[in-house]
């Protein structure tokens, strides 16, 4: 197997597994002990606590990529995450509502594991997404 489809399958196994399925388990398998989180290192104990803290808030967590690209050590990725609110969020109460957010991580692999990704995901447009009104709603499937 080549080192771009390996890079490809350990990041869509931490997708599947890890931020839809909820395994913090698998954090030691996909990244680092030096992992670097946005510029700051924190471990496979990062993201653990990130998947721990999502699946308190939200059920039905689905993780679709809509953008896999590989460039040696590099992979791109462009992900669209949809949820439904079942518990507190940043202040904000269960909603029940579903919200539907999309995000890019580029991720750097070494010998294996995720050593450092930079993340950008729009946590505002969650919350506007919980606390809009009935339209809202209709426009995100609620």
């Amino acid at each position: 197997m080549s080192a771009s489809v390996a890079h490809r399958e350990l990041v869509e196994s931490w997708f599947t597994k890890g931020w839809a399925g909820g395994d913090t388990g698998i954090a030691e398998q996909v990244f680092s002990p030096g992992f670097v989180l946005n510029g700051r290192r924190v471990g496979p104990a990062g993201p653990r606590r990130s998947v721990a803290g999502v699946h308190a808030a939200f059920s039905d967590i689905r993780v679709d990529l809509d953008l896999v690209l590989g460039d040696g050590r590099y992979v791109v990725t462009h992900y669209t995450t949809t949820a439904r609110h079942t518990g507190d969020y940043r202040g904000v109460a269960a909603t029940g509502r579903s919200i539907k957010v999309s995000g890019i991580v580029i991720w750097l692999i070494e010998n294996g594991l995720v050593v450092q990704d930079w993340n950008a995901f729009d946590t505002a447009e969650v919350v506007a997404q919980l606390t809009a009104g009935h339209d809202n709603e209709e426009r995100v499937g609620g």
